[in-house]
């Protein structure tokens, strides 16, 4: 059982609650420097194509791992040291997305010194705890109560204002070890999760890749072993309805909230059923493809997705999913994505249908299917588990940094 302080006041903060006595609620801009970096045109980011190692790596939002807060510093982007002009976020600082679909929630703590695009804010602090109560409950709470303007983005100016609890200096660096310590544990036991779940992908792909290298196996236009289903929906505008979304790189399906009838728009819609295997018709070129599982049976989808069922005495749906994520079948995906303008490439499906795949017979089909299935129920389960870490990660950040546990007296286990 976690430990807690003697004594607690009131902060005088009606979100945050008591603190402990000896703690303080102050504003951020008393705390640290905060600032945002430089855009690069594209003129620009030509000529800071570089390997140099001796000129400093530029980082984007994108290089931001919103799942671990790790920062991809090999972009390829380098900036010489004599361009004065752009902010560097030195070691030590952390980084903070202020701006866009990612504002508040890409962070990352910095290990080298580098320039930063205009999108993300540094914070500098001598140790780490800043970086762990930016995680917290009452800093996101400020942050995405504060965000604001068509891009979606909260200013400098107002970060600066927003109230952190702060201990003694020997206090934020105990608190900050300490949390170093477990989220690195709940970290590595994630990763070995995502871990296993790569197992059963790569033998589904070595299943599928003996297929494909058989000669003796026959190849059919896809149109003549599917049937492209479409079970549009009538309903009225007080009826609730759910509708799904799909991960790109066959990371499965998610549900939005349930939605009346009448703000369902123009879309046209259709039923999903267990076991249908679904097709992005806008992202197909990024490994859009999913099987339909029980958690979404009865769902809906929008004219922008493909629904097909292969024939059960030609092919199983379960051994088209996993030949289209093999790559000849990310390729043939691709190859009927057309388009140029960034990311809208929509997937011809009557061509696709005109493509020819190879149908094994139905005992090598039956095989991958039991792998596919036993994969589903993994990474369901995976991802179930890895939730509850990531929740109890958070919950242990947030804790930890605004005193309702007391770690002064904890001390890193001998490894």
């Amino acid at each position: 059982m976690e430990k807690i302080y003697d004594t607690y006041k009131d902060s005088g903060v009606e979100w945050i609650g008591k603190i402990p006595e000896n703690w303080d609620a102050v504003k951020i801009k008393y705390l640290t420097d905060i600032y945002t970096g430089n855009s690069l045109n594209s003129d620009l980011k030509e000529k800071y194509q570089s390997e140099n190692l001796e000129d400093l790596p530029y980082v984007s939002t994108k290089d931001i791992d919103i799942d671990n807060n790790s920062l991809d510093y090999d972009s390829g982007l380098r900036i010489p040291l004599d361009e004065g002009n752009y902010k560097v976020a030195p070691k030590g600082s952390f980084l903070l997305c202020v701006e866009g679909a990612n504002a508040g929630k890409k962070l990352a703590y910095v290990e080298h010194d580098c320039y930063f695009v205009n999108k993300l804010a540094c914070f500098t602090f001598p140790n780490k705890y800043l970086y762990y109560y930016s995680q917290s409950h009452p800093f996101k709470s400020q942050f995405f109560n504060s965000i604001s303007g068509l891009i979606g983005g909260v200013a400098t100016s107002v970060l600066k204002e927003f109230i952190s609890v702060l201990p003694s200096p020997q206090e934020q660096t105990q608190i900050a070890a300490y949390l170093d310590y477990h989220t690195q544990l709940i970290d590595t036991l994630i990763e070995k999760i995502e871990k296993s779940k790569e197992v059963l992908k790569e033998y589904r792909l070595s299943l599928v890749e003996k297929v494909l290298i058989d000669n003796k196996v026959n190849r059919t236009q896809l149109r003549h072993v599917v049937n492209l289903i479409n079970r549009p929906i009538e309903y009225n505008d007080e009826e609730y309805f759910t509708k799904i979304g799909m991960y790109n790189w066959n990371r499965g399906l998610f549900l939005y909230p349930k939605t009346l009838g009448q703000d369902l728009g123009d879309s046209k819609f259709q039923i999903i059923k267990d076991g249908d295997l679904i097709i992005s018709g806008q992202f197909a070129w990024e490994g859009a493809v999913s099987l339909v599982t029980d958690n979404e049976n009865d769902c809906i989808a929008s004219h922008r997705f493909h629904v097909l069922n292969g024939k059960n005495d030609i092919i199983l749906n379960e051994y088209l999913m996993a030949y289209f994520t093999s790559q000849e079948g990310h390729l043939i995906l691709n190859d009927n994505s057309n388009g140029s303008a960034g990311r809208n490439r929509p997937l011809n499906i009557n061509n696709l249908l005109k493509e020819k795949i190879p149908v094994p017979n139905l005992d090598i089909q039956l095989e991958i299917k039991k792998v596919v299935k036993k994969e589903q129920k993994n990474i369901v389960y995976s991802s179930k588990i890895i939730q509850k870490l990531k929740d109890y990660r958070q919950s242990l950040i947030s804790e930890a940094v605004t005193g309702k546990i007391d770690v002064r007296e904890w001390q890193q286990p001998n490894t």
